[in-house]
């Protein structure tokens, strides 16, 4: 799989299960990514680690959304006001700001609880290995 294939926008998500292996050198290895992952617990255990990632998801997904719109609320009022005021608007700014707003980031007061175990990997909006949290290197890009 490569980037080609996800959405483009910024207010989506894919949920994916990967497999991983440690070999006898404690070398961690991908063995396989799966885009439609079986969530079905065979076990009590294994259900208690379903049941939290999906409640962890649906907070994640909470915070993102309500982020998102405080700021296109913003964007709005602001609008609002400056047609109000000035009896004109410029399209072109009022587009930006709104593509701006619509970015997936948190607000301060919408941050993950400190239990929630997602953790954001990539930013398209980062340059070259930054994009990636430092967590692949500039040379494997």
């Amino acid at each position: 799989m490569n980037k080609d294939v996800l959405w483009k926008q910024s207010n989506v998500y894919a949920m994916h299960g990967i497999d991983f292996m440690i070999d006898q050198n404690m070398n961690l290895w991908l063995i396989e990514s799966n885009p439609t992952p079986h969530l079905g617990g065979t076990t009590r255990e294994k259900n208690k680690i379903y049941y939290d990632l999906l409640t962890n998801l649906f907070h994640t997904q909470y915070a993102y959304y309500q982020s998102r719109m405080k700021r296109v609320f913003r964007v709005i009022t602001n609008l609002q006001h400056e047609a109000k005021t000035t009896h004109q608007i410029d399209l072109v700014q009022w587009q930006n700001e709104y593509n701006e707003a619509i970015k997936n980031r948190l607000e301060p007061e919408y941050q993950l609880k400190p239990e929630n175990t997602f953790q954001l990997i990539f930013d398209e909006s980062l340059p070259n290995s930054d994009a990636y949290f430092n967590l692949i290197p500039h040379d494997c890009l």
